[in-house]
C-alpha cells in the first residue's frame, strides 16, 4: 500500500508540473448551431420506421417498434459476396456500397474504381446500379433489411466543370471536392435527394431502413488533400466562419499550417487554430445537412448516421475530423461508426477500441456502429484477388493481409465481438474484399455471434461496469503541433486496455454532465481550452482525483495507471495485463501472454462459458482460466 502511495503522489507531482508549465493563451469556443430537427411524417413514407431508442442502458436500433440485433454483413466487390452464407447464419441485415462516382475512395492512392457510379453520367443517372446491388442481397435473404453506404463523392466531370470548387494542391494539381464549396454542398445534396426518392418509390423501400451518409477521403470524411483544403478556394467560406462565429476577428488571409512542424509544443497563431476549427466544422455542418436532407425525403421515418470523429485514432487537424460535438447536438444524426482501432497496426496484443469517444455519442442517445473490419488467414491482396482492380499494387501493405492461421483469425473475431457485445454497441462484419469469411469454421462463429447478441437484446441491464472516465479533448487538437505529445493520446490506450478496470471514454465537452458518475478521471492532454479549465475547476472544488497526460509525462503504464485506479477504489478485475471487457451480465478476457488467468467479479455469480462453448456452469466470485497468448474467451455471468 505504501509502495502505490509513493506511486500517487509521483503522478499528482506530474501532473501538476506539466500542468503549470504548458500553460498557454486560449481562446473562446464556438458554440455551434444545430440542424433543424426534422419530425417524423407518416402519410411522406410508406416504408419502414426505425429509431434508435434506449434498450437496457443502451441507445440501440429498433425496427417497427421492436428492438432488433444490428449484426450486420457488407463487403465492397459484390461480385465475390458472402451473402448466402451469412443469411443461411440467421442474420437478415447488410449494408451495401452506393457511389455517386465511380472514383476510386481514396484520392492519395491510384486505384481503379470497383464500381461504377450512379451519377457519372451528368444528364443520365443509372439507378439500376442500386437495384442490382439490392437484388444480390434479396436473391439470398429475402427478408433483408439494407442501409445503403452512400458515397457521395462527386463525379470527374463535376470537377472538370468546377474548377474553383476543388482543393489544389500544392503542386498545383486539384483533389476532389472542397468541403468549403457551397456549389458542392448544393449539388451533392440534390443528388443525394434524388437517389432517395428513387428508392422512396422503388419496391425496395420497404427493405431500405436507414443511410450511412459517406464522403471524404476513405469515404470517412477527411479532406480529400489531407491538408485540410487549405487552398484559396477556402477562403470565402473561412471567412463566413469567422463572421458568424469569430466576429471580434478580422480574417487576415489563411494561416501558414507549416506552424505545425515547429518544436513547441503548441502554437499560439490565433489565425491557425480558427482555421483548424473551420476545418472540423464545415464537414461536420455538411454532414448534419445532409441527414438533414434524408429525414426530409424519408419523413423522418429511418435512421441516419455517419464515419467521424475519430479523436482518439487520428491526431492531425489538417483531416477534418474534430467536431464531433457538432454532431453530437444534431437531432437528426441517429448513429456513429468508426472501425474497429488500427492501434499498434492491429497487434492481436492491443484492444481495438472505437476510434471516437463512444460514451459521449451513447450520452447523446445515438447508437455507436462499428465496422469490424477483422482481417483473417483468407484474406488476400486486392491484386491476387483480381490484378485488374490493383493493377499498380498500392494495397499490398502488411495491413492488408491477416493471421497466417484460421485458429488465430477465430480468436481476433472472437475479441472483436465481446468487445461490441459488452460495450452494447452495433456492428457489421466488413469482408472488405470478399471472401475474408468463406469458412465453415469461420461461420460457424458468426452464427454462435448472431444467437448471443440476439439473446442480449432481452437483458434489462446493458451497460459495461465503469468507475472510471477517460477523456479526450477534440478541441485542444487545433492548438497542438506535430511535435506535441498529441500522439500520446492514440498510444495510451493500449496501457488503458491492459489495466483491468473497465473505463468510459468521452470528449471533454461532456464533463460537466457525466463526472459525478465516475471514482476518478484521466484527461488525455493539458491544453488549456475553455473544456479543460472548466474541468480542473469542477476536480478541484469538488476533490476529483485526475491525472493527466502533459508533455513533462506524456503516458502512463499500466502499473501506473493500476496503482491510481487502486488508491481510489476502482475494482481490478484482472492482474495480469491482458484484456477484459466487463458488465452485469457476460465478461471476456483476450490473453496477451500464456498462463493462468484470474478474473475477480463483483459478487458471486453463475459462470458459464459461452465462447468456446462448454457446458459445464459454476458458481463463484472468481473466474479462473488458464489461457494460450491470443486466445478469447466470453462467459456468462448471471
Amino acid at each position: 500500500m505504501f509502495i502505490k502511495k509513493i506511486i500517487c503522489l509521483f503522478l499528482s507531482f506530474t501532473t501538476l508540473f506539466g500542468y503549470s508549465f504548458n500553460f498557454r493563451k486560449t481562446y473562446k469556443e464556438a458554440d455551434y448551431e444545430p440542424h433543424m430537427e426534422v419530425t417524423r411524417n407518416m402519410e411522406k413514407f410508406k416504408g419502414i420506421f426505425s429509431e434508435v431508442k434506449d434498450c437496457g442502458g443502451i441507445p440501440a436500433l429498433y425496427i417497427n417498434g421492436k428492438v432488433y440485433p444490428s449484426v450486420a454483413y457488407m463487403t465492397y466487390f459484390e461480385q465475390f459476396n458472402n451473402y448466402k452464407n451469412f443469411a443461411d447464419a440467421g442474420y437478415n441485415f447488410f449494408s451495401v456500397p452506393v457511389l455517386f462516382s465511380g472514383r476510386w475512395i481514396n484520392s492519395t492512392a491510384n486505384t481503379p474504381p470497383f464500381k461504377k457510379g450512379i451519377f457519372d453520367d451528368k444528364n443520365s443517372p443509372d439507378f439500376s446500379l442500386f437495384d442490382e446491388s439490392i437484388e444480390r442481397i434479396l436473391k439470398e435473404c429475402p427478408d433483408a433489411y439494407i442501409f445503403p453506404r452512400v458515397n457521395i463523392s462527386m463525379p470527374l466531370w463535376w470537377e472538370q466543370e468546377n474548377p474553383d470548387e476543388v482543393n489544389i494542391k500544392s503542386d498545383g494539381t486539384s483533389c476532389r471536392e472542397s468541403m468549403y464549396s457551397e456549389k458542392w454542398l448544393s449539388d451533392a445534396e440534390k443528388m443525394l435527394r434524388e437517389f432517395v426518392k428513387y428508392v422512396n418509390n422503388s419496391k425496395y423501400a420497404p427493405h431500405i431502413v436507414g443511410y450511412q451518409i459517406a464522403g471524404g477521403n476513405t469515404e470517412e470524411w477527411f479532406h480529400f488533400d489531407m491538408n485540410a483544403g487549405c487552398c484559396k478556394n477556402a477562403e470565402n467560406g473561412y471567412k463566413k466562419f469567422l463572421q458568424k462565429y469569430y466576429s471580434d476577428f478580422d480574417f487576415c488571409g489563411l494561416p501558414d499550417i507549416s506552424k505545425l512542424n515547429q518544436k513547441a509544443d503548441y502554437h499560439n497563431d490565433e489565425n491557425l487554430a480558427r482555421f483548424l476549427e473551420y476545418a472540423s466544422f464545415a464537414i461536420a455542418d455538411a454532414i448534419c445537412g445532409f441527414a438533414s436532407a434524408v429525414k426530409e425525403e424519408t419523413g423522418g421515418n429511418v435512421v441516419v448516421g455517419t464515419f467521424y470523429g475519430y479523436s482518439l485514432e487520428v491526431q492531425s487537424p489538417l483531416h477534418g475530423t474534430h467536431a464531433l460535438k457538432v454532431l453530437l447536438n444534431d437531432k437528426n444524426i441517429d448513429f456513429i461508426c468508426s472501425p474497429c482501432s488500427y492501434i499498434g497496426v492491429r497487434n492481436s496484443d492491443a484492444d481495438w477500441t472505437e476510434m471516437y469517444p463512444a460514451d459521449s455519442v451513447r450520452l447523446h442517445g445515438k447508437m455507436c456502429f462499428q465496422e469490424c473490419d477483422i482481417r483473417t488467414n483468407l484474406t488476400t491482396f486486392i491484386c491476387e484477388k483480381d490484378p485488374a482492380l490493383d493493377p499498380e499494387k498500392v494495397y499490398t501493405a502488411s495491413i492488408w493481409k491477416g493471421p497466417e492461421t484460421e485458429e488465430e483469425s477465430i480468436e481476433n473475431l472472437r475479441k472483436a465481438f465481446c468487445r461490441q457485445l459488452i460495450k452494447g454497441n452495433a456492428l457489421w462484419w466488413f469482408d472488405m474484399w470478399g471472401g475474408w469469411f468463406d469458412s465453415e469454421n469461420i461461420m460457424a462463429e458468426m452464427t454462435l455471434y448472431k444467437k448471443i447478441y440476439e439473446e442480449s437484446l432481452s437483458l434489462t441491464q446493458r451497460k459495461g461496469k465503469s468507475e472510471l472516465a477517460v477523456f479526450v479533448d477534440e478541441s485542444a487538437y487545433k492548438y497542438m503541433t506535430d511535435n506535441s505529445h498529441r500522439n500520446a493520446i492514440y498510444n495510451q490506450r493500449k496501457e488503458l486496455g491492459l489495466m483491468g478496470a473497465p473505463y468510459d471514454v468521452y470528449d471533454l465537452s461532456d464533463f460537466s454532465e457525466v463526472y459525478e458518475n465516475y471514482k476518478a478521471v484521466i484527461f488525455m492532454s493539458d491544453t488549456k481550452t475553455d473544456y479543460m479549465k472548466t474541468a480542473i475547476s469542477i476536480c478541484k472544488e469538488n476533490k476529483i482525483p485526475y491525472i493527466m497526460s502533459t508533455a513533462v509525462k506524456e503516458k502512463f503504464s499500466v502499473k501506473e495507471l493500476r496503482a491510481f485506479c487502486e488508491s481510489n477504489g476502482i475494482k481490478i478485475y484482472c492482474e495480469s495485463n491482458d484484456i477484459v471487457y466487463v458488465n452485469d451480465n457476460f465478461v471476456a478476457i483476450h490473453a496477451v501472454s500464456d498462463g493462468e488467468k484470474i478474473i475477480y467479479l463483483d459478487d458471486e455469480k453463475e459462470i458459464s462459458q459461452i465462447i468456446p462453448q462448454k457446458k459445464e456452469t459454476v458458481i463463484s466470485d472468481k473466474i479462473t482460466v488458464k489461457m494460450s497468448r491470443g486466445e478469447t474467451i466470453l462467459f456468462s455471468t448471471k
